[in-house]
């Protein structure tokens, strides 16, 4: 039920050339004038023919760096001053396909929300700098409350597409309960084992799942009353984020007092701590989008 498709994090296309800078320019400007000179030309994903690529940017811990000096065997003195640059282009809709969001949010992206109202836009420009803070900072929690239809969901998928890093999942509040009810019998379901500990025969808990992950997107938080033992493994995760300082994106359907009352005055204090003191909450008002895009649904996924 979690499991993600690690082929879709692949880069959809990789390209190389060898380049000798100009007496006086440095690689590190040769190599952004190259990169610009090889996505002048659109480049679409295989599998969503409509998005175009984009140059994978990735901390060190990702597969590919902003520029690489390798010459493969060349000796430096026979062959001075020729670098090997390379670049891995991605697709943003194979990311969120990869961190499982809703399908309908894969092809959107922040610049075809609507801000066709003050609040919409502000929404926007307030999940435009939660994602910049994720690639800068690598920290933070984001809450997005309110009325159903109003664009969460879709705003923090298109937070998704634009990650530095590629290792995010979303998941909604009612997949998290099914998946610990399809544990149950196992002894360490609440248990986070390194990955030494791990057997090969033994898959990682779900809980294990959601508090490794880079990124995390946990919808519909409040949907449904949780029993004991869910509202322990609800606590463990979060607890275990904001400890960790592990970018976090809430959504619910609550009003804030309901969310409160739901989550506990301890859980509530963490993650408006994690937002800056409220920085990063998010009220949708309104009326439904999805009541005037009916026909939209009916002509399928595109």
């Amino acid at each position: 039920m979690l499991n993600r498709n690690r082929s879709l994090r692949r880069a959809a296309e990789n390209i190389s050339e060898e380049i000798t800078p100009a007496p006086g320019e440095t690689k590190a400007a040769r190599f952004k004038t190259w990169l610009a000179e090889k996505l002048a030309v659109p480049r679409y994903c295989a599998t969503h023919p409509h998005t175009r690529l984009v140059f994978e940017r990735s901390d060190k811990g990702g597969i590919f760096k902003v520029y690489e000096e390798l010459r493969y065997g060349y000796d430096p003195h026979e062959r001075p001053g020729v670098f090997d640059f390379r670049a891995a282009l991605r697709c943003p809709a194979c990311r969120c396909a990869y961190a499982l969001c809703p399908p309908e949010s894969h092809t959107t992206s922040f610049e075809t929300f609507d801000t066709s109202t003050p609040e919409r836009a502000n929404a926007l420009a307030r999940c435009r700098e939660f994602a910049a803070q994720v690639n800068t900072q690598r920290c933070g929690f984001a809450l997005l409350v309110g009325k159903s239809g109003n664009g969460k969901t879709r705003l923090a998928c298109n937070v998704v597409s634009e990650l530095d890093n590629g290792d995010a999942l979303y998941v909604r509040q009612g997949q998290l309960t099914l998946a610990l009810r399809a544990t149950y019998g196992r002894k360490d379901v609440f248990l986070h084992r390194r990955h030494d500990e791990a057997g090969d025969d033994e898959p990682p808990t779900p809980l294990e799942i959601v508090q490794v992950v880079r990124f995390l997107v946990l919808d519909e938080i409040g949907c449904k009353s949780l029993a004991n033992d869910e509202l322990l493994f609800f606590d463990e995760l979060l607890k275990h984020r904001y400890d960790e300082q592990k970018p976090t994106i809430l959504i619910s359907n609550l009003a804030l007092d309901q969310l409160k009352e739901f989550l506990g005055d301890a859980l509530t204090d963490r993650i408006k701590h994690a937002t800056g003191n409220g920085k990063f909450i998010l009220q949708f008002e309104g009326d439904s989008y999805r009541r005037t895009t009916g026909e939209n649904y009916l002509e399928g996924l595109r």
